[in-house]
């Protein structure tokens, strides 16, 4: 009986031996596969994901002041972060696929494979894994689980419209909730990169729907977001409720609660102390100390939103000194009050210094930095033209006024400044004094817990009398125990009784300096005050300049077409015979073009009335204007914006190059002399001096007409003096003997960078050219000049050739642009000259005149 029961047991292991062959398939061994494959390497594999997404997570920087992105992003950096447990969760889960083929697993480990190169940035073999799945798996959840993750890899791999083909395919199918949840909140990320809140929201609530209540915080504060942004108050209200009711992490729940008060509805007077109250009450939790900064920020554009600039103000500047860390948060306060100071309250000067702040503060990765980087940039020259107008326009209103008045007038100024400056300095001193208190009570109060709480009493611990002891002599010495020990020099203390009486004796001769402190900065305020006519038209000149600048600012740097409208119609109210005026009007003509067509039609009719001559006419009275605006003046106007925003960051080379295009293209337009002219400045900061000088004269023959012809001629003039104070300087004799052979020169600034960088190129272009007898050397001119040499050119037109040649070719390169060279080829025995001189500037004069 015994034998009869091993050789069962025999037969037993033999059968499972055979049912564990990776090849069978039958009831015995599809059980062992799948049950080998689930809790072994499927398991671990599935568990390695879950460490990966949790490491994704909490990397993440997450910025409530956006609309929270549905997933964690990550790049090839995370990756590579992660590269071990990536690595390890695909082998693990190849191991479930070569061990266990056949197994329910199967295809589920090969999602595993595909998301694991999702989450490593290897998108194309992401997307290949799914697709297998999709292709050869019988399992049509699967296959519906494998596209769902297809969709979000797409996503991440830009290709926007595969990921909405698969989109549109599984909404034909039939899905598990599973599946289906994870389709919609895919779908929604895909609009989300995409930048469709509207489709976005739509799949999202979808989502949300297919949650447990556990699982809906996150998903309902992004639905809270969106429909925020859309405008949908009420509905993200319920939102950020429905947050509170899912038991979210504090971070979720504070912001959700914050959001809440900026989209509670206002019908009653009440309800703005109810939400005053409410704000108050998250103030004053403990818990939100380190969220301060936002509190205060979210009541600033409550009060902002109802009408207050005061208290928003107040509440911007407490976010700032509330600020504990976040600096993005700290850049939106100083933001908030940049643009109150500027839309508001017109306070240009103090929109400039919080501009600067936000700028200086604000990481660039912010979607607005960039457009509040380029209102920073114009507020200085804005501030400028701002100031003027108002300190000349009080000036000359002053003018008008009595002397002894005036001197009235800037005494009580003076005195109030003063008082002003008074205040504030005791308003400081009791804030200072408040603190001191404020941090000594809660250091008595800790000292009294401390006490209750069981530990042992200062003066009963021998350890800290010890250290205590330390502590003293360390900072204070051995002094001896009497009266006033920490002074140093006790005899300064024995004259101060001395000093207050002397004190006491000359405050009133103190008094009598202040008064006459007063009046002299009286005085002084008053010599600015024009008293001639010529003084006057000084100021008018500079209001009007003032007025014409601020237009253009506007118009060409920050894009308002209102303000500049005002600006220009107030210069020609205020200044109607100035010089400016007929461009001024063709800038209104185009300015009103669009949005009010009557206005536009009346400016140009002056325009061609007053001034028909001029380029600014003719646009007017062109026949074909209306078909061809847009493709001509519009087109031009545009262009000119660009190509000016190009000259003023130093792009000279694109700006000259686009300009040479568009007069080949519009030649003979309105603007051929203002593109030209700014073409022309373009190759002054080019290096080259001998080809500014030709273009502006063929400028000034060119344009003799042109409202910009004065301003060339006076380029022409300071290029001439420039170049004949060059020729006076020289003082090395060189030789006019150019059928030597020729040493071509390049002198740098000494520089790391440099001396790197142009031994480089020039040794690369010689190779680019084939030229094999040249041979360069590298010679230090001086302490602060280096030059590079290439020895050596038969003549001088051969020589100059090369010269030209890489000139254009090499150093118009972006990368050296902006930095200045001299260039030059030099005779054999002129090199001699030079180098025991080592006058630049001297060869250089002879150069121009003897080869150029």
């Amino acid at each position: 009986m015994q034998a009869k029961s091993s050789y069962k047991f025999f037969f037993f292991l033999v059968l499972l031996a055979w049912s564990c062959s990776p090849y069978r398939h039958n009831p015995l061994s599809d059980s062992y596969h799948n049950l080998t494959s689930h809790y072994n390497a499927y398991f671990i594999a599935k568990e390695k994901i879950k460490e990966i997404e949790n490491s994704i997570y909490d990397k993440q920087e997450w910025n409530y002041d956006k609309v929270l992105p549905i997933f964690p992003q990550f790049d090839t950096a995370t990756s590579t972060s992660l590269k071990i447990e990536i690595e390890d969760c695909i082998q693990k889960a190849s191991v479930a696929i070569q061990r266990h083929p056949g197994s329910k697993w199967e295809d589920d480990s090969y999602i595993l494979v595909g998301k694991a190169r999702h989450y490593g940035s290897e998108f194309p073999d992401a997307i290949e894994t799914f697709k297998y799945v999709n292709t050869h798996s019988e399992n049509d959840n699967a296959r519906h689980y494998a596209l769902t993750e297809l969709i979000r890899t797409f996503t991440e791999f830009e290709e926007y419209n595969n990921a909405i083909a698969v989109t549109d395919y599984l909404q034909k199918e039939q899905l598990n909730k599973e599946n289906q949840r994870r389709l919609y909140l895919h779908t929604a990320y895909l609009y989300q990169k995409k930048g469709d809140q509207d489709k976005m929201v739509k799949n999202l609530v979808s989502a949300e729907e297919l949650y447990h209540a556990s699982d809906r915080a996150r998903i309902n504060f992004i639905i809270g977001q969106l429909y925020n942004e859309l405008n949908f108050e009420s509905e993200a209200y319920r939102y950020y409720r429905n947050v509170l009711k899912n038991h979210p992490d504090y971070e979720l729940e504070f912001y959700a609660k914050l959001y809440m008060a900026r989209v509670t509805e206002l019908a009653k007077a009440n309800d703005l102390k109810k939400i005053r109250r409410y704000f108050k009450g998250l103030l004053s939790d403990s818990k939100n100390k380190e969220y301060q900064d936002k509190i205060y920020f979210e009541l600033a554009g409550f009060e902002l939103k109802n009408g207050n600039t005061g208290e928003a103000i107040t509440n911007y500047k407490l976010s700032v000194k509330n600020s504990s860390g976040n600096t993005r948060q700290k850049a939106y306060s100083y933001l908030g009050l940049g643009e109150i100071y500027y839309d508001s309250l017109k306070n240009y000067a103090m929109a400039k210094s919080y501009y600067d702040s936000a700028v200086s503060t604000m990481p660039q990765d912010e979607e607005v930095y960039e457009t509040i980087k380029k209102r920073q940039e114009v507020l200085a020259d804005f501030v400028k033209q701002i100031l003027t107008i108002h300190k000349n326009d009080s000036l000359l209103a002053l003018s008008k006024i009595p002397e002894d008045s005036v001197l009235r007038l800037a005494v009580s100024i003076i005195e109030k400044e003063k008082r002003a400056k008074e205040e504030k300095a005791k308003k400081e001193k009791r804030a200072a004094i408040a603190r001191s208190k404020s941090i000594a009570k809660q250091q008595g109060d800790n000292l009294i817990t401390t006490a209750l709480s069981g530990s042992v009493w200062y003066f009963n611990n021998p350890n800290q009398i010890s250290k205590g002891t330390n502590e003293f002599l360390k900072r204070w010495g051995d002094r001896p125990l009497e009266d006033d020990w920490r002074r140093r020099n006790q005899s300064k203390f024995t004259t101060t009784t001395n000093q207050v009486i002397a004190t006491d004796e000359v405050s009133e001769s103190t008094g009598e300096a202040e008064e006459i402190s007063v009046e002299a900065e009286a005085e002084k305020m008053m010599a600015n005050i024009p008293k001639t006519d010529e003084e006057k038209a000084l100021l008018l000149k500079e209001i009007e300049e003032a007025l014409y600048n601020l237009g253009n600012i506007y118009n060409l740097r920050l894009e308002e077409d209102d303000n500049a409208i005002i600006s220009f119609e107030k210069l020609l109210t205020r200044f109607p015979k100035t010089e400016y005026r007929p461009e001024v009007l063709y800038q209104l003509f185009l300015l009103f073009k669009e949005e009010n067509p009557e206005e536009s039609l009346r400016y140009g009719q002056i325009l061609k009335k007053e001034f028909p001559n001029t380029v600014y006419a003719k646009l007017v009275e062109n026949s074909n204007y209306r078909e061809e605006s847009f493709e001509t003046s519009e087109q031009l106007k545009k262009l000119y914006k660009k190509l000016y925003t190009k000259y003023e960051n130093g792009d000279y080379i694109p700006v000259k190059n686009a300009i040479d295009s568009a007069l080949l293209v519009h030649s003979e337009n309105e603007f051929s002399d203002n593109l030209a002219l700014l073409g022309i400045l373009a190759t002054g900061h080019l290096k080259n001096e001998s080809r500014y000088q030709y273009e502006l004269g063929e400028f000034i023959k060119t344009y003799p007409k042109s409202d910009v012809f004065e301003y060339a001629e006076s380029l022409a003039k300071a290029s001439e003096d420039f170049q004949q104070k060059r020729y006076n300087s020289g003082k090395a004799k060189y030789i006019k003997d150019f059928n030597q052979k020729h040493f071509f020169v390049i002198v740098y600034e000494n520089s790391e960078e440099l001396s790197e960088d142009v031994p480089e190129e020039v040794t690369k272009y010689l190779q680019s050219k084939n030229f094999k007898n040249l041979k360069t050397g590298n010679l230090i001119l001086s302490n602060t000049k280096s030059m590079v040499f290439i020895d050596s050119y038969p003549g001088k037109v051969t020589a100059y050739n090369f010269f030209k040649s890489f000139q254009e070719e090499v150093m118009l390169k972006d990368k050296f642009k902006e930095q200045k060279f001299d260039i030059f080829v030099i005779t054999e025995g002129n090199f001699d000259i030079f180098y025991k001189t080592k006058d630049i500037d001297s060869y250089l004069n002879f150069f121009v005149k003897n080869y150029q």
